[in-house]
C-alpha cells in the first residue's frame, strides 16, 4: 500500500499510524520526511527572513532535537 503525504496533517497521520504498528516508527526514513516537510513549512513562513541554507539547517537541527528530546526522551 502506498501512502501519499500532501500536507502536514497527512504526515502527522502517517507518523501516528507508524508509531502504533512499528517499534522503529521514527527511523531514518521518517526523520527525513519530517525534515523535508519542516523545511518547506519554515521557508513558506520565513522566506523573507532566512536564506534557503538557514531554513534547511534549522529544519535539520529541529528534527534532531525532536528525535533526542521527544522520541528518545
Amino acid at each position: 500500500m502506498e501512502t501519499k503525504i500532501q500536507n502536514t496533517n497527512d504526515l502527522l497521520g502517517f507518523l501516528v499510524a507508524q508509531s502504533e504498528s512499528r517499534k522503529d516508527w521514527f527511523g531514518f526514513h521518517q526523520q527525513r520526511m519530517t525534515a523535508v516537510t519542516l523545511a518547506h513549512e519554515i521557508a513558506r513562513h520565513h522566506a523573507d527572513k532566512m536564506t534557503p541554507d538557514e531554513v534547511v539547517s534549522y529544519a535539520l537541527e529541529l528534527n534532531n532535537k525532536i528525535y533526542h528530546k521527544i522520541i528518545k526522551g
